[in-house]
């Protein structure tokens, strides 16, 4: 079993099919589709890194690859990107293809990391992660169901929550402010979309920190093109949130197979006494378990505390560790165990919400 690997700047365009293909066949994630790595990796990824590909012979696989310091790899996972960007089409071997995959890389590393695994999305069970593998917990991600009434489900939340935003609301009709939902699909309206968007972001907390979007700067151009490009597969939608015919909230988000992924929200925050982003929220589940064609709303990161306010369900995600010799893994495990021991904190397999080099976990900054 024996991978290549080739410039992945270069060539990627080249395997899209071929990509695209093996997600397919495994659930065709929207977030695995080759017009959603794509862009990630036009401005975001590097010379550096890899397109990993796999012989026919012996199930095929992608991945996309970077060194991240002597010895090891993991899958090129930019902080927009909410799993780790690797497609197998054996998911009774993956451990196996991911061990070749290690074998297969320059030089001689000794770990190959699969970074932010759905277990809805992903080749690697947990019956896969012995021997020459481990599974490390990453984060709780936040889902909802959506089915039946709203009404119905409006009443399984927070009484003191949905009374606020039921004082909001009224605070502002009487102050002669409209509220109303816009909900944009046509490709030719993503780029004010973006505009709109960063200018909120970049007015915020964000924007004095430097990480704001704008309709110029990496991210910006980024969704820009992501949402302009599912947009003309009427799979991409922009909801945004107008009080007298203003943005105040905006949400950028992909749809498919009856699933709503919430990439990113951002709001007015200049607005006093009220929560835009909780209203725009609010405005798009009635939107939706009225029309009754979305059955999923994905969160698309950590669960924080503005989830709980919308839904109770949460799955874990997870990275998987591959190593090449079983002594590496059992050499972890003792530094863990007298770690442990010193500390005297228990301590479960990896460190939950971290990169399995320990640098901070991405996907943790959305806002309500």
């Amino acid at each position: 079993m024996r991978w290549t690997f080739q410039p992945a700047a270069e060539t990627f365009s080249r395997y899209r099919s071929f990509w695209d293909e093996i997600n397919r066949a495994n659930g065709n994630h929207i977030l695995l589709d080759s017009a959603f790595v794509g862009p990630l990796l036009s401005h975001f990824g590097s010379k550096r890194i890899l397109l990993g590909l796999l012989d026919r012979d012996h199930g095929r696989g992608a991945a996309l690859l970077r060194h991240v310091r002597a010895g090891a790899w993991e899958t090129f996972t930019p902080s927009q990107c909410p799993l780790g960007l690797i497609v197998l089409e054996d998911d009774i071997e993956a451990v196996e293809q991911s061990h070749a995959l290690l074998k297969s890389l320059p030089g001689y590393p000794l770990s190959f990391s699969v970074l932010q695994q759905d277990p809805l999305a992903t080749a690697f069970t947990d019956a896969d992660c012995v021997g020459l593998a481990e599974k490390m917990e990453y984060i709780e991600t936040p889902w909802l169901a959506v089915k039946g009434r709203f009404a119905d489900y409006w009443q399984t939340r927070n009484r003191n929550f949905a009374r606020n935003l039921a004082r909001q609301e009224r605070r502002l009709a009487e102050k002669g402010i409209t509220l109303a939902l816009q909900t944009i699909r046509a490709p030719g309206l993503v780029s004010d979309c973006i505009a709109r968007y960063g200018a909120m972001e970049s007015n915020g907390w964000k924007g004095r920190e430097g990480s704001a979007v704008s309709a110029t700067n990496a991210q910006g151009l980024f969704y820009r093109e992501l949402l302009e490009g599912f947009c003309e597969r009427q799979e991409g939608v922009v909801y945004e949130l107008t009080a007298n015919g203003k943005t105040i909230a905006s949400d950028l988000c992909l749809e498919r197979n009856g699933s709503l992924m919430i990439l990113k929200t951002a709001y007015d925050e200049s607005l006093n006494g009220i929560s835009p982003g909780l209203l725009l929220h609010k405005l798009i589940l009635q939107s939706l378990f009225a029309e009754g064609r979305i059955h999923t709303v994905e969160f698309c990161g950590r669960m924080v505390e503005w989830n709980r306010k919308w839904t109770n369900e949460a799955r874990r995600l997870y990275h998987v560790n591959v190593f090449r010799h079983r002594w590496v893994l059992r050499a972890r495990e003792a530094v863990r165990t007298v770690a442990r021991l010193w500390s005297g904190i228990p301590m479960g397999i990896g460190s939950f919400g971290k990169r399995p080099d320990g640098r901070p976990a991405a996907m943790e900054d959305r806002v309500a």
